[in-house]
């Protein structure tokens, strides 16, 4: 037998190789190729599968099953010689014979495995002798070999299971399997890379079979973490089956969508009754809903983010959406998991960007729809988020934003939807209405929304909310959407007058300059200066922010008749902030310095006495803030010059009481006096002002 076996392998081995050559040369002698190759009558074969029987000598069989397992490694020729329903029955016999040796049994499993690879046949033949249940019960308990040869058989199944009578109760029969999750799960992490490859594959087609074990495998946390540690192999053999893996299992997404699309229309048709077992009961075999936190669990892996999310299924989930803004039995369960696929798969921006006109066509227009009147608060904040998020996105890019339709898209919905929703979203539970206002400020600055469409007191009112509460937990959009409302043209500034935050204004310049909040100070800045402007007018200020020395031109400031009706009436409360204004004019940023320094020219001019007993007050940090000028830009030197000269005037003028630092007055003189001789003439104009009002104070005559 050992012989005889040693024999027909090599001519198998022959064999193959010159139809491969004859193959390869492509000669017209077609006729003569066959007279080339060995011939083997099944009388020499015949011999070989009969000691595969039954009480024949142990030795014998395991020389003939090496001959049988070598020979039907050669290809489909040779290994059609052994595929009769004897043989196999004899192979399963040998491998489920208990007192047969462990090579034995091995070697005969493996004939079956690559008898299977050739004809589904086969492996139906092979599943009728043994328990396809069992065969998956060695991936637990077998040595390597044993694991590899199994999963070669399983895997042969799984393909050809179309073709393989009651294969579905084949896989039935796993169910009640304990150890199967966690034991495949186990050889992906720790086996070889061959036990990995080919239990990936292994894992893929069994949820491809049976959608059933895809919650079981995909909702496990431990299996995508080694999956995504597994498809950083860049090549080999785990590279390949992880990348087919992902790929088969990725391509199950359309189809789950779809499922549950039909599940929920024949609901809504009322073509179930009773309970909706098939949307909510997770035991029910028809249920679909449990399917869909397997796409959320896929979306939050690296190896399959890039691959779920395509146009199709973005379509899917846009036609979902749209089912959900008509109410019916389970949707509040449905629409949170469908509500958190959305925000996993829009989390790459990519994704937005490429699809955008799905999203302003689609995806928007529901998404604003589920929240109206929606009564579950988790609904409707994600419901804004994924709102808020998209639009970020899109106006974000450089490459939509001059896209005319695009912005015509975004700037219907926000007037169709968005305002109409606004008061809705201020009022909602917390942090909805922060979100709301980050997009209206958003929208606000690419003109899909103009402030004239929000001048109402309720909205405006809301939106000031803010700085009567803990400034800690204010935002930039607080404070920009206040700015822009603070300096539209069309706002009532006696509205303003009557919300009386001028000094919690104050109170928050001095709260971000303490903490350091850069983000916030530009904004906040802005915002103090738009109060100001209210109470001297525009153009006014406009001109004095050009021209400094106007602050002390006596026909400038007569021309000024502020009218008490429509300024900030509480915009003197501001000079109780100039020390903080003098402090952040030394900010390095020298928009933020202009800034301030540019609130300092305009407090005095709105609020002369409180704007002035502010400045004078200070007049040691203004001592220092103009020696550390000194060698910087002029511009702010010249303001202060001009401030301070004005205030001198004032308090003569009003006949003031206050404490003035003599110390700080005398270092303001010796820096004055260096300031005239300054080669920037509005410096040294400003400097010979401010030297001839100081003389006339009386501490300094």
């Amino acid at each position: 037998m050992a012989t005889l076996g040693e024999l027909l392998f090599y001519i198998s081995t022959q064999s193959d190789q010159d139809s491969k050559e004859s193959n390869a040369e492509e000669s017209p002698m077609k006729d003569n190729k066959s007279g080339a190759l060995w011939q083997v009558p099944s009388a020499v074969i015949a011999p070989v599968s009969s000691i595969l029987r039954k009480g024949e000598d142990d030795l014998a069989q395991l020389y003939a099953l090496r001959t049988v397992d070598n020979i039907c490694s050669q290809g489909t020729d040779w290994t059609s010689r052994f595929a009769s329903q004897d043989a196999i029955g004899h192979l399963c016999y040998i491998y489920k014979a208990t007192g047969k040796q462990e090579n034995t049994r091995l070697i005969a499993i493996s004939c079956l495995s690559r008898l299977a690879r050739f004809s589904s046949s086969c492996t139906h033949l092979t599943l009728e002798k043994l328990s396809f249940k069992d065969i998956v019960c060695t991936l637990f308990k077998g040595n390597p070999r044993e694991q590899q040869i199994s999963l070669n058989l399983l895997n042969s199944a799984l393909v050809n299971s179309h073709t393989i009578p009651n294969m579905n109760r084949y896989i039935q029969s796993l169910t009640e399997e304990k150890q199967l999750v966690p034991g495949l799960i186990s050889l992906i992490e720790q086996g070889s890379d061959i036990l990995r490859g080919k239990t990936l594959l292994f894992v893929a087609l069994l949820c491809k079979n049976s959608r059933r074990w895809l919650p079981q495998f995909f909702c496990n946390a431990k299996l995508l973490s080694a999956v995504d540690r597994l498809g950083k192999e860049k090549d080999g053999f785990i590279h390949q089956c992880t990348v087919a893996f992902v790929q088969l299992v990725a391509l199950l997404v359309p189809g789950i969508l779809d499922t549950v699309s039909s599940d929920i229309q024949q609901v809504m048709g009322g073509k179930r009754h009773g309970p909706i077992t098939a949307l909510t009961g997770r035991a029910h075999p028809k249920s679909t809903i449990h399917l869909f936190p397997v796409i959320l669990h896929l979306l939050g892996s690296v190896s399959f983010n890039h691959r779920v999310v395509t146009s199709q299924v973005l379509l899917q989930l846009a036609n979902l959406t749209k089912i959900l803004e008509t109410p019916f039995q389970a949707r509040d369960d449905f629409q949170m998991i469908l509500l958190r696929v959305l925000e996993a798969a829009m989390e790459e921006s990519s994704v937005i960007l490429m699809e955008h006109k799905i999203f302003t066509s689609r995806f928007l227009l529901s998404l604003f729809i589920l929240y109206k009147g929606n009564k579950d608060c988790d609904a409707r904040f994600l419901c804004l988020k994924i709102l808020s998020d998209v639009m970020i996105v899109i106006f974000s890019d450089s490459s939509l934003t001059p896209d005319e339709q695009t912005l015509a898209d975004l700037k219907t919905i926000s007037h169709k939807y968005f305002l109409p929703l606004y008061p809705s979203f201020a009022e909602d539970e917390d942090p909805i209405p922060m979100y709301a206002q980050k997009l209206l400020v958003m929208l606000v600055e690419h003109d899909c929304v103009k402030v004239s469409d929000i001048l109402n007191e309720a909205t405006v009112s809301q939106c000031f909310d803010f700085l009567l509460g803990d400034l800690s937990n204010a935002n930039v959009s607080n404070v920009k959407l206040c700015f822009a409302l603070a300096s539209a043209p069309d706002m009532d500034s006696s509205f303003l007058s009557q919300l009386q935050v001028v000094r919690r204004i104050g109170t928050l310049v001095e709260f971000v300059t303490a903490k350091d909040m850069d983000g916030f100070l530009e904004p906040t800045l802005e915002l103090c200066r738009a109060f100001i402007i209210c109470g001297i007018g525009s153009s006014r200020s406009t001109a004095l922010t050009k021209e400094h020395a106007l602050l002390v031109d006596s026909a400038f400031n007569m021309s000024i008749a502020v009218d008490q009706q429509s300024c900030i009436m509480d915009i003197c409360d501001l000079g109780g902030s100039m020390g903080i204004f003098l402090e952040v004019v030394g900010n390095s940023d020298p928009h933020i310095s202009d800034l301030a320094s540019d609130c300092v020219v305009l407090l005095l001019k709105a609020a002369p006495r409180e704007a002035t007993m502010g400045l004078l007050t200070n007049l040691p940090k203004l001592s220092a803030l103009l020696d550390s000028l000194k060698h910087g830009v002029s511009l702010q030197l010249t303001r202060l010059l001009y401030s301070l000269a004005f205030s001198c005037r004032q308090y003569l003028a009003q006949g003031m009481i206050l404490s003035i630092s003599v110390p700080a007055l005398m270092r303001v003189e010796a820096l004055v006096s260096a300031f005239k001789g300054s080669h920037d003439s509005c410096l040294a104009d400003a400097a010979s002002y401010l030297g001839a009002e100081l003389q006339r104070l009386p501490c300094c005559g």
